[in-house]
């Protein structure tokens, strides 16, 4: 069996004081401790199980006590340590001095010169072979004694505080053995449940060879998780053991040189090129039971190179993986072999605790402080990293500066937040980027069919980019299909677009006015999306503003005042939605072959556009509640129309003849169009599926309709519009045995 550490210390000194809690400490931190008991030691000599255990450890912690040099078995246990620590470099030894001098431990003076002095006065008892081999002994002895003397260790003297030595000499050993330390440890969250779900992965199938990977955005915890996880299965493997961190700049090369350098446990290596490499570790490693870590892995090659194939490494090997892109464990060679792990985001409970660890330096907010805590969480939705940083720059920090932090958070995290999650944008490519700041922006939360569709129309390939930043973890869609960007990562991509030399995107009604106020910041503006569901305060804008904004492929505004001549809209635009819109048609000039929604409820419009207009790809228009609509236009250069929302419409009379010709129209609604007297509907218009015309002021309803046997569904209720009890009736098409039901006929319904 292996172990992390060996203790040597003096029984009758330190067993049942210093030495007990240390070990009981060592144990609860997950190390694993060799601490010796009087059954091992047979006579003088050392038991071949004592020299196997400190053979087998990686670092030594020798307590020396007053009385540590009166014992043969200590002084004989301090010679072979130093022994294997002279043999391999790498091992640790941690000298604790103990209620002495180290100036007296490194020249055997003070109360250890009696000890030696004794030693060598058996040299007298002895004949004249063994008398040479014990003085070659104890000299042996002083030299180890001047060595470990030599050493920086812990001293802990009768004035110490034994538990805050204890805790330093833990911190050290964590450390040198490259160990999460222990006052880091202390403050981990939720550590326990994610290194449950870890030790399940690593259980299936235990003989055969594992890859697991840990996935995750930039600071959520895949680092510290697969810290904890190597320390705690590490002992399981003795040396064959390896954690390689992956850096920016890390070459290849480097990385293959320190896997097998240090699996081999050799420095020697040459390595000429990158396939070379691969070829050296699938041969030199195919018989070793290995734990390798590759911490921070960007693209498929890294792992071809460094952990290509099972094949390379022997049975029970597991290969851990921390990555911020899914796509990269999608190997070919590894079907059957990969288990995914996803890092999530912590609970509220949870992440109150770290934030308040971190915050005050203990789990619960102090009492000033509660509700300014606990905003801070809800703001930063569980990410670790952000919630550890804030926490850390409020520490002992009066309550005036926990208010403008709280401010900031409004808009954006600190700087170091920002780099750490920016990382994973600038790893994108140029389209995906503008889709993932298009999300940022405007689509967070909306269901993803209306996504991918906007997406379409701006000619990106949407399935992919979709696909894509949830392999990268920047988004993921949830059970009812709505794409979820969390907040944390939504107010990064925000600050991107914020701080663009030319910004693009506006979202904020306070930024729409200060760079509408700017005709020359408007030219690059490809969206400008306000919630249209919040309340602001109106907004003024010059009618010319929209003449340069010609690069405008969405504009999702309301409670709009527009002033001077309005004759601009962008032809680049897809998607037009303005609620009241202001004026009594559209732009005399404005045509978009790209225009897919057309939502102006509410608006002010006469009439949408005189003559043809070609909007060759729009899908939908509303106008519903434009109380001045008195007629709909000529729809015959509008081939692709599926739904027509006219309701609320009260002085509508007329719709137009060439609605009839629009073989994609599926739903019309006329409710509450009281004017209206008449549907000029042909047997031509076969793909409508249902007509609502509750309250509408239709004499002849069903006139149009009862020689088609292909429309047979009637349905009246009764139901009160505007405080009069009116007929609701919903026309539906049958397909089979099902047939759609009537639509919601509120008043005001919003299109979906």
């Amino acid at each position: 069996m292996s172990f992390d550490s060996f203790i040597s210390f003096r029984g009758k000194d330190t067993r049942n004081t210093f030495t007990g809690h240390l070990y009981k400490e060592l144990v609860g931190l997950g190390i694993t401790t060799f601490m010796d008991d009087k059954k091992l030691f047979i006579g003088d000599s050392l038991s071949e199980k004592l020299i196997k255990a400190i053979e087998k450890s990686d670092s030594f912690i020798v307590v020396l006590s007053e009385n540590y040099a009166s014992s043969k078995w200590c002084l004989r246990e301090l010679a072979k340590i130093i022994d294997c620590t002279d043999e391999q470099k790498h091992r640790v030894l941690l000298p604790v001095f103990y209620h002495v001098n180290p100036h007296d431990v490194r020249h055997q003076s003070g109360c250890f010169e009696n000890s030696f002095r004794l030693h060598e006065e058996l040299l007298r008892e002895l004949d004249h072979m063994e008398r040479d081999k014990y003085m070659e002994e104890v000299q042996q002895w002083r030299r180890a004694f001047t060595k470990v003397g030599d050493l920086t260790g812990v001293v802990v003297t009768k004035d110490s505080v034994e538990v805050d030595s204890i805790g330093k000499i833990t911190n050290q050993l964590l450390d040198m053995l490259k160990l999460v330390p222990w006052d880091e440890l202390t403050k981990l969250v939720d550590i326990e449940r994610q290194l449950f779900k870890m030790e399940k992965l690593n259980d299936l199938e235990p003989n055969v060879v594992r890859f697991i990977g840990i996935i995750g955005m930039g600071g959520i915890g895949k680092t510290t998780i697969a810290e904890v996880f190597y320390d705690r299965v590490a002992r399981t493997f003795g040396k064959n053991r390896c954690f390689l961190r992956i850096y920016e700049h890390t070459t290849l090369l480097s990385l293959q040189q320190q896997l097998l350098s240090q699996l081999l446990q050799t420095k020697d290596l040459i390595i000429n090129n990158e396939n070379e490499g691969a070829r050296m570790i699938g041969s030199r490693l195919k018989d070793k039971r290995v734990l390798i870590v590759l911490d921070g892995v960007k693209e498929k090659t890294q792992l071809e190179q460094l952990v290509g194939n099972p094949n390379w490494f022997g049975s029970g090997s597991k290969i851990i993986i921390t990555t911020r892109n899914r796509d990269v464990l999608r190997q070919p060679n590894y079907k059957d072999k990969m288990v995914e792990y996803s890092v999530e985001f912590l609970d509220t409970k949870s992440a109150m605790t770290l934030f308040c660890k971190h915050a005050f330096g203990c789990g619960f907010p102090r009492k000033n402080f509660k509700d300014f805590s606990k905003e801070i969480v809800e703001r930063v939705k569980g990410h670790p990293q952000a919630l550890i940083q804030i926490g850390s720059s409020l520490y002992d920090k009066g309550i005036e500066i926990w208010k403008e932090e709280l401010k900031s958070l409004e808009e954006d995290y600190n700087n170091r937040i920002f780099k750490t999650l920016k990382i994973s944008f600038d790893d994108l490519g140029k389209t995906s980027q503008e889709v993932f700041l298009d999300l940022a922006c405007f689509f967070n939360e909306k269901t993803k069919e209306k996504v991918i569709e906007i997406l379409k129309s701006f000619d990106y390939r949407p399935h992919s980019e979709i696909q894509l930043l949830q392999d990268r973890c920047l988004i993921e869609v949830r059970s009812d299909n709505t794409i979820l960007m969390p907040k944390c990562i939504q107010t990064m991509g925000q600050q991107i677009e914020r701080e663009a030399d030319k910004r693009s995107r506006i979202w904020l009604p306070k930024d729409a006015q200060d760079v509408f106020d700017e005709p020359h910041r408007v030219k690059d503006i490809k969206g400008v999306v306000l919630k249209l569901e919040e309340k602001q305060d109106e907004i003024e804008l010059e009618g010319k503003v929209f003449e340069d904004m010609r690069s405008l492929k969405i504009l999702e505004i309301g409670n709009v005042e527009v002033s001077g001549d309005f004759t601009h809209l962008s032809k680049q635009l897809r998607l037009l939605n303005w609620h009241s819109y202001p004026s009594q048609c559209l732009p005399l000039s404005f045509e978009s072959r790209y225009l897919f929604q057309l939502l102006l409820p509410l608006s002010q419009t006469r009439q949408l556009w005189n003559g043809q207009k070609g909007f060759e790809k729009l899908k939908v228009i509303n106008v519903s509640g434009s109380k001045n609509l008195r007629e709909t236009p000529n729809f015959t250069k509008v081939p692709n129309l599926e739904s027509l929302d006219l309701s609320n419409c009260t002085r509508l009379w007329k719709i137009d003849s060439s609605i009839s010709r629009l073989n994609r129209l599926t739903l019309l609604d006329i409710t509450c169009c009281i004017n209206l007297k008449n549907l000029p509907f042909s047997r031509s218009c076969k793909s409508l599926i249902t007509i609502n015309y509750v309250g509408s002021g239709l004499e002849e309803k069903l006139d149009n309709f009862q020689n088609d046997d292909s429309l047979l569904y009637f349905q009246p209720k009764r139901r009160s519009v505007f405080g009069i009890n009116e007929g609701f009736c919903s026309k539906s098409k049958i397909g089979g045995s099902s047939s759609h039901p009537p639509i919601s006929t509120s008043p005001f319904r919003q299109p979906q």
